[in-house]
């Protein structure tokens, strides 16, 4: 009788030890998960004539080559050069 109650605890021993390896392995896991980047996307312009640059907020239909509005320097139309992600700052 003495036999089966050894049997009995090492197979909850063995279990135990099973579920705290799951438990840290999903801990670690977690801890290496890239946290989330919060971005913001912005629209790049430039005068085709005196090369001014303007950076605004994204809007929908921007894309590169798209004319868009006019230099505020020389009056010129200004062309969209680049659509781009910018990370967003997190306060600390």
């Amino acid at each position: 009788m003495n036999s089966g109650l050894n049997d009995y605890t090492f197979i909850i021993l063995i279990a135990v030890i099973a579920v705290v390896a799951v438990i840290l392995q999903t801990i670690i896991e977690l801890r290496k998960r890239p946290k989330q980047v919060r971005t913001t996307t912005k629209t790049l312009l430039e005068c085709i004539k005196c090369g001014y640059r303007l950076e605004q907020p994204y809007t929908t239909g921007d894309f590169v080559g798209l004319v868009k509005t006019k230099c505020p320097k020389c009056g010129s139309p200004m062309k969209v050069i680049a659509v781009y992600d910018v990370e967003l700052k997190t306060r600390t």
